[in-house]
């Protein structure tokens, strides 16, 4: 019953219990659903988002990693192109026909043959597969290289081309061919060259080779000969001390005895020659082979 405060008249319902209690109940559920559904909208809101977040932050990464990729496959082909430039210098053979041709145009993915993006595949993934695989045909070649230079450097040592005083030290006071003697003052042929320093320098293997000889000489005073190969022969005279065996094995570099002022000399200096088979040679044409990697700036003078 609803009475009205004016003059209206009474009005008057009746409601059955079960009704009510349905409409109770079913008010309360859509509440309930209302509130529930509301914090699920709030949570996934928020769920959302920390995942945007989070997809930019990605992306950013995703772009920084994408520039690398693409500042690495430009060092890549500059590798490649040198590379293959010393690949051909140094006659080394790939194996592969049109790799001399696709060399030639610059062309990395030809040369090592990479396929075109597939289709539903990023370009990104495709630069990262040419890539890898520039990397593994790379593995190969430098290989080749590799050894060339070992055997390259094997028969540098073999060769006497080692500045025969140990640090590069030592000045060259008479070089090979007609000189006037220190002594007698004529003009003779000088078979090696003088190389002035102080008493007790070390004196290294010009290359490596086996003592074949050593002694004392009334004109050379203490002596060291060196077999080395292809019929090379190195003498190192006037020496303070000898410090290897007859037949001993001496590798380029190493200490054989010290420089002195034995036999008929004028000055502590070390007299060296190289010998080919029976002839002399001048050393100054091996030690420029050395020269090539520096040697502090000794040399003739």
């Amino acid at each position: 019953m609803l009475i009205p405060h004016s003059e209206r008249s009474v009005v008057n319902f009746h409601i059955n219990a079960l009704v009510l209690i349905f409409a109770v109940g079913l008010f309360a559920a859509v509440l309930g659903g209302f509130i529930y559904l509301s914090s699920v909208h709030v949570g996934t809101t928020a769920i959302i988002n920390e995942q945007e977040s989070k997809a930019h932050t990605s992306q950013a990464n995703l772009d920084s990693v994408l520039s690398e990729v693409g500042n690495l496959l430009s060092v890549a082909r500059v590798f490649d192109e040198e590379l293959v430039d010393t690949i051909n210098s140094l006659g080394i053979q790939t194996g592969d026909e049109t790799s001399s041709a696709a060399v030639s145009r610059g062309d990395l993915s030809s040369f090592f043959g990479i396929q075109a993006v597939a289709d539903g595949q990023t370009r990104e993934v495709q630069d990262i597969q040419q890539l890898a695989s520039t990397l593994r045909s790379a593995v190969d070649p430098l290989r080749e290289i590799r050894s060339v230079l070992e055997s390259q450097q094997s028969f540098l040592t073999d060769l006497p081309n080692h500045w025969p005083v140990s640090n590069n030290m030592g000045r060259v006071t008479m070089e090979f061919g007609p000189n006037i003697h220190p002594i007698t003052g004529q003009w003779y042929l000088h078979k090696g060259i003088d190389i002035a320093g102080t008493p007790g320098l070390p004196i290294v293997a010009s290359a490596s080779g086996k003592v074949v000889e050593m002694g004392y000489d009334p004109g050379y005073g203490f002596y060291i000969f060196l077999r080395h190969k292809y019929g090379f022969r190195t003498r190192y005279s006037h020496l303070q001390s000898i410090l290897v065996t007859e037949g001993q094995d001496v590798i380029q570099g190493e200490r054989i005895g010290t420089m002195g002022n034995t036999g008929i000399s004028t000055g502590p200096h070390l007299d060296f020659i190289i010998m080919l088979g029976t002839d002399v040679v001048d050393p100054a044409v091996f030690l420029k082979i050395a020269s090539t990697f520096d040697r502090g700036g000794v040399g003739t003078r």
